[in-house]
């Protein structure tokens, strides 16, 4: 978030609270805790506590968790491709296999 858009954020929440209004000093912690965060998740997260709370937010319900990327999806895929060349050869060692005695 650059600091015009937080600016944006504290106009936002200054028209929504006026009777608290935001000291340079707050705002400046804020920015320093909120400065990593999306600026649209911010935004929207301010917009649901306007129409819920008559109280100014804390930090900690506008802060949003960095995202860590995964591999989720690629290691689900190499599990299916595993999983693929497994079972056909297991198809193809049917016929090589002995048949167990019970089924002789």
């Amino acid at each position: 978030m650059t600091i015009d858009e937080f600016r944006e954020l504290v106009k936002m929440i200054q028209g929504a609270y006026p009777q608290r209004p935001l000291t340079r000093e707050t705002a400046n912690i804020w920015f320093q805790h909120l400065k990593d965060c999306d600026y649209h998740v911010v935004k929207r997260r301010i917009a649901a506590h306007i129409k819920v709370s008559p109280h100014i937010p804390k930090i900690s319900e506008l802060y949003e968790l960095p995202v860590e990327e995964t591999t989720i999806l690629e290691t689900m895929e190499a599990w299916e491709k595993e999983g693929a060349i497994r079972i056909e050869n297991e198809r193809r060692n049917e016929w090589t296999r002995p048949a167990p005695p019970w089924a002789r």
